[in-house]
């Protein structure tokens, strides 16, 4: 945990998308010894962002959900070599978005959907 809530907040959110989907392990925030600005990054079994941030400023609750749901993806997607969280009904990797002050989970199969806000994934 970080001393930041909003930054907090949006791991607990995409961590539960994780365990509802069976991704094992634990998303968090971790300082690596390489980033010589002490940037906090998204960690998921030893493996970083590309993207830092900071725990001392101010962030934007969707729009951080949705940043921090985007590098889980990366991260997971390095880690783990697969595509997550994906489409029940389309099979396709399904992609975070700040839609009408609500952070979602998108399709773009089927015209393109959403399929549910980012820590709400059954």
């Amino acid at each position: 945990m970080t001393a930041n809530k909003v930054l907090d907040n949006a791991v607990l959110a995409v961590q539960h998308d994780m365990d509802a989907t069976g991704v094992a392990g634990r998303l968090g925030f971790d300082t690596p010894e390489w980033d010589d600005l002490g940037y906090l990054r998204v960690e998921y079994k030893g493996q970083y962002s590309s993207i830092g941030l900071r725990d001392d400023e101010d962030h934007e609750p969707v729009v951080t959900i949705v940043l921090i749901a985007d590098l889980a993806q990366e991260v997971i997607a390095e880690q783990d070599g697969k595509i997550w969280p994906t489409c029940p009904a389309h099979s396709l990797g399904l992609h975070p978005k700040h839609t009408g002050g609500a952070a979602l989970w998108t399709c773009k199969g089927g015209g393109g959907h959403a399929v549910a806000a980012i820590g709400e994934l059954e």
